[in-house]
């Protein structure tokens, strides 16, 4: 990627111009104008307008990526997911994806913030569950993440440059996953049921990131193995085995609403799923968890409170944080944010920018 250095070296270049002409032109001294091009210092506001001045160009003509031609093709999801009429919405939700990563990466090459994305298990085929517990762990020990409760799944996962995308469709699926080129791309549907809980929204993110990370052995398993696998996947990056163990420990002949409640809260997952999820570890048996579901059930129907998850709410910020910090530093103006988000400039507060879902 062209830095603000590379572009100013190109463009004296083309216009035949030494060192000491362009920095004669820009009053500022000869090295500085060399430090610009190697990148060991930046370009303040005011010289880098006077630069743009002195080739005869626009000082965002410096911010401007390639024009980044995606088509249809370009955009891959995975096999198996469930929508509606799907032809149709895969192409309207491509068109969005498009856009959205397009505007996404300029911004990233105007702040110079770009995240690379690297699969950390890349080189680890799953052929089992054991083989997927073992990848959460490598997984978060390559992330330093341990075995604490994760505060933010989105914040997470987008640090790490997987592209979360936010739409409000009934298509009849509450998460999809794919790649446009090599950028991995999670959409999250924010449609009525799948809202009702922030546990359920951790849950999918982490799924169709199972999706993304997890090199399965395809022809050996079934679509719906695969999706078995990545609930699984999910389940053990929420709470990790040696965490659920020392918490209820072994042999469990009953749990407790409030045992249940208490880890909801503290890991961010849902009640239905620690049951479950203690008896993929062997923590209860079979007729234990049946026991629990029918007490679950009718807690559900006593309208029990099962607590709320409060720590995130599990919505894409970084493109809004990006945008912030573009206007706030003066990067662009309030007509290029609009362009990128899509918001009209009337509503576009660089303080509380509150929309980014692909409607």
């Amino acid at each position: 990627m062209n830095t603000i250095g590379d572009k100013i070296k190109e463009l004296r270049s083309l216009m035949g111009y030494s060192l000491q002409d362009l920095a004669s032109m820009v009053n500022v001294s000869k090295a500085a104008i060399q430090q610009y091009e190697n990148g060991s210092t930046t370009p303040s506001n005011i010289v880098l307008k006077n630069i743009a001045t002195a080739f005869g160009i626009n000082v965002w003509d410096f911010f401007k990526t390639p024009v980044i031609n995606y088509g249809l093709d370009s955009v891959k999801f995975r096999d198996g997911h469930t929508l509606f009429d799907k032809k149709k919405e895969e192409t309207l939700i491509k068109k969005d994806v498009i856009k959205y990563v397009r505007n996404y990466i300029e911004l990233e090459s105007i702040l110079d913030n770009n995240v690379k994305f690297e699969n950390p298990i890349s080189d680890f085929l799953i052929t089992s569950y054991s083989d997927v517990e073992k990848a959460v762990k490598k997984i978060r020990r390559k992330w330093k993440l341990g075995n604490s409760p994760i505060d933010s799944i989105c914040d997470l996962i987008e640090s790490k440059g997987v592209k979360v995308v936010s739409i409000n469709r009934n298509i009849g699926s509450g998460g999809l996953s794919g790649w446009i080129e090599d950028i991995p791309v999670i959409i999250v549907n924010d449609y009525f049921e799948h809202t009702r809980e922030t546990t359920r929204r951790r849950f999918t993110l982490l799924h169709e990131l199972g999706h993304i990370l997890m090199k399965l052995d395809l022809d050996s398993i079934t679509e719906d193995i695969e999706e078995y696998y990545c609930n699984r996947f999910a389940a053990a990056f929420l709470l990790v085995d040696e965490a659920a163990v020392e918490y209820f420990g072994k042999n469990r002949t009953s749990i407790s609403l409030g045992e249940l409640k208490e880890i909801k809260l503290k890991y961010g997952i849902s009640i239905k799923a620690i049951i479950y999820r203690m008896n993929s570890l062997k923590l209860i048996d079979d007729d234990i968890k049946d026991m629990v579901i029918k007490d679950y059930e009718i807690w559900q129907d006593g309208r029990e409170d099962f607590g709320e998850y409060t720590k995130s709410d599990e919505k894409p910020k970084r493109f809004k944080f990006l945008l912030r910090s573009a206007l706030t530093e003066k990067r662009i103006e309030k007509n290029k944010a609009s362009e990128l988000s899509n918001i009209p400039i009337d509503k576009l507060n660089e303080l509380t920018i509150k929309n980014f879902n692909l409607n």
